[in-house]
């Protein structure tokens, strides 16, 4: 990713250099997000590894982000006429219909390796009805992974995931950024901020409220089936098949229907492969990962295959994710997924459900906020890639911000 560097004369240049007195945390933990504890910089609210939130560079860097967001959200606190057409032409693709007669065809022939949906996707609105809409003439367990998910088929033969509603609107997760189970309606959320940013990379995503007892179970398979029961006031719940799955976790409709995410399976053609982050926690209090230990860590990375060939958008793409992921709070890449023998292939972002883990009702606002933000920033934060890309390793820190 390559960013427009600001002015030598905009605050935001300053954040290459060493913080003067004037910028360095205060000693008071009240007022400032990162704050000096002691002989160490803390970050609020923050209680994962506190043995490595020193005297390092990137809390610094981080500090001095945070001194000048107030002029950053002045500047940008209304949207562009730019924005506007923007969102006009967004709202248009979802909210135009019957201009397919064939919408699962139609979102095959869009699917490519660096782009899911074109940027003008005249038919998006029949596809997203579609995918509300038509029959389930088949439902199994999801595939693998620690998440509770029905595996569908929709008439047309159009293959789906469906992800269950947890959580009240209001309800507050307490814990770390990946805590709690997904929150469906994240990957919607992901969905159209990925469109607004310019990097359409999270599959399609609709809200949809299914009946467990006409729509799914009728049609589930031995093993789905299997895991589906009454509670007490005739609900029905099932639990299905993964990792984290058990009855005492089970989901359950409210008498009539479940509400939840209904999300468009990939074409064959595009067979995904599941790589290891290089950035990922390891989801141990007390185990540090390499790239939080490791001073050179960036630099060891630079060294393995994709990320030291001129030829692979990789190391960009992920650096992509990253903001992507910042501005939903997800937490939870801990592999990344791009098109087998696809070596330019964009990361698919797949997996968006553990975000925002405060109350959705507050953050629903916070996220409405920061979309204007964001599209004003959408095309700078994600310009159009040199070709051929650059080795990252030549890149410099311009470039690399």
């Amino acid at each position: 990713m390559m960013v427009r560097v600001p002015p030598a004369s905009s605050p935001l240049h300053h954040h290459h250099r060493t913080l003067s007195p004037s910028t360095v945390p205060s000693n008071d933990p009240v007022g400032n997000k990162v704050y000096l504890q002691g002989e160490v910089y803390a970050i609020r609210d923050s209680e994962y590894h506190r043995r490595n939130q020193r005297n390092c560079s990137g809390l610094q860097m981080l500090n001095a982000l945070y001194t000048h967001l107030p002029a950053v959200r002045a500047q940008y606190k209304s949207p562009s006429s730019y924005l506007t057409d923007l969102v006009n032409n967004l709202k248009r693709d979802i909210t135009r219909r019957r201009v397919t007669g064939d919408p699962w065809d139609l979102a095959r022939k869009w699917a490519k390796p660096r782009s899911l949906v074109p940027d003008s996707a005249r038919g998006l609105g029949d596809v997203l009805a579609a995918l509300s809409t038509a029959p389930i003439i088949a439902a199994d367990v999801g595939y693998k992974g620690t998440q509770l998910k029905v595996a569908i088929m929709l008439k047309g033969g159009q293959k789906a995931v469906f992800k269950p509603k947890w959580y009240p609107r209001d309800e507050v997760i307490e814990g770390e950024v990946y805590a709690g189970a997904d929150r469906h309606n994240g990957e919607i959320a992901a969905f159209h901020l990925s469109r607004l940013l310019g990097f359409p990379m999270v599959p399609l995503a609709v809200g949809r409220s299914v009946s467990l007892k006409r729509q799914i179970l009728p049609v589930a398979s031995r093993k789905l089936a299997a895991t589906f029961f009454l509670r007490r006031g005739g609900r029905l719940c099932f639990y299905g098949v993964c990792y984290y799955c058990h009855k005492d976790s089970s989901v359950c409709d409210n008498g009539r229907t479940l509400e939840g995410t209904i999300i468009l399976w990939l074409p064959q053609r595009l067979p995904l492969m599941h790589l290891p982050h290089p950035w990922a926690h390891t989801y141990k209090r007390t185990k540090l990962a390499q790239w939080e230990e490791n001073e050179n860590y960036c630099e060891r990375v630079l060294h393995h295959p994709p990320f030291n060939s001129d030829k692979s958008p990789r190391l960009l793409d992920l650096m992509d994710t990253a903001v992507f992921d910042f501005l939903i709070q997800n937490g939870d890449r801990h592999h990344y997924t791009v098109v087998s023998d696809e070596p330019s292939s964009s990361v698919v972002l797949l997996d968006n459900g553990k975000r925002c883990p405060e109350s959705i009702k507050n953050q629903t606002v916070l996220f409405l906020r920061s979309l204007v933000i964001t599209a004003n920033l959408s095309r700078v934060i994600f310009p159009p890639r040199p070709s051929p890309p650059k080795n990252a390793a030549d890149l410099t820190n311009e470039e690399l911000v």
